[in-house]
Order: C-alpha cells, then sequence, then structure tokens
C-alpha cells in the first residue's frame, strides 16, 4: 500500500513539476516580448519625442530606449551604426552620440591628443552633437595614474571634462 502511495505521489509531483516548468517558460516568454522594446512600428515607441525619433530616423531598428528623470535615451541602430539619442521631458531633441574608432578623429584633434596626453593611450572616443555645440568629442585617455574623460572640440581645443581612478 505504501509503495502505490509512494508511486502516486512521485507521479502527481512530476506532473505537477512539468506543469510549473511550462507555465515559467510561458510566462518568460510572454514577459520577454512584452519588455522587449525593438521597433515594429510607431506603437511601440512611447516617450517624449518619440514623433521626432520615427522622423528623424525612419530606418532605426533595434531599437530601446529608458525614459530617466531629466531626459530619454535610445538607443538604436542606424545605416549599420550603432547610435544614441536623447530627448528631454518634453520631446526636444538634445543630442545625438556614437562610439568611434579613436583612428576616425580628426587628424588635429589625433594630434592635440598626442602632444597633450601623449604618455597615456586612448581608451575610448565618442562621436557627440548637440543643437547648441554642435559637432565635438568625448575622449577617455587612461593614464598611469589617473583617467581622463576629455571634452574635445572639431578645432582640437581639449578641456578636462571628469578625472577618474584608473
Amino acid at each position: 500500500m505504501k509503495s502505490k502511495i509512494h508511486k502516486y505521489l512521485n507521479q502527481s509531483i512530476a506532473s505537477v513539476c512539468n506543469r510549473l516548468f511550462l507555465a515559467v517558460i510561458l510566462s518568460l516568454t510572454v514577459c520577454g516580448s512584452a519588455f522587449a522594446n525593438p521597433k515594429g512600428g510607431d506603437e511601440n515607441l512611447n516617450f517624449p519625442g518619440s514623433d521626432h525619433f520615427t522622423h528623424q530616423f525612419p530606418q532605426a531598428t533595434a531599437v530601446n530606449y529608458k525614459v530617466k528623470s531629466q531626459y530619454t535615451e535610445v538607443n538604436f541602430t542606424w545605416n549599420g551604426l550603432q547610435l544614441q539619442a536623447f530627448y528631454d521631458k518634453q520631446g526636444t531633441p538634445l543630442a545625438t552620440a556614437r562610439a568611434i574608432d579613436k583612428n576616425n578623429l580628426p587628424v588635429n584633434v589625433q594630434l592635440n591628443l598626442q602632444k597633450n596626453y601623449g604618455d597615456g593611450y586612448i581608451s575610448a572616443a565618442i562621436e557627440y552633437a548637440d543643437a547648441s555645440d554642435g559637432l565635438c568629442y568625448y575622449v577617455t585617455v587612461v593614464g598611469p595614474k589617473v583617467s581622463l574623460l576629455l571634452h574635445v572640440s572639431t578645432s582640437g581645443d581639449i578641456s578636462v571634462f571628469k578625472k577618474m581612478k584608473p
């Protein structure tokens, strides 16, 4: 009698586990689909500035956005480039940015960086464009004692935006 009860309990537990496993997989699939935000149409974009974004970047793919307290950050692919766009709380465009290879910095910028920060190496470069300041670059230079995030104008003027520990 005990073995029959034990066998029945094992079968019941296995059945419940199988159902629970399927329920978990199904819920993960549904939740993953709900929170994934690839642009499949304008209806998927619901942030201040989404109308401007879809007009400015109609062929954007792999669109993901984060609404933050002061702005919205949109990460996307456009013409094979990984880009970011930023909008204020009212949906006004603030800036666009993209990572670039250090060798794609303008020659005068590379020369000034070599002249002023030759003991360090460039670990990252961002091309940044906004309506008020136009095009500029943010370059991370890692030195022996400190890493610097530099703001670099297209004319090659350099200012320290932030100091960091290496």
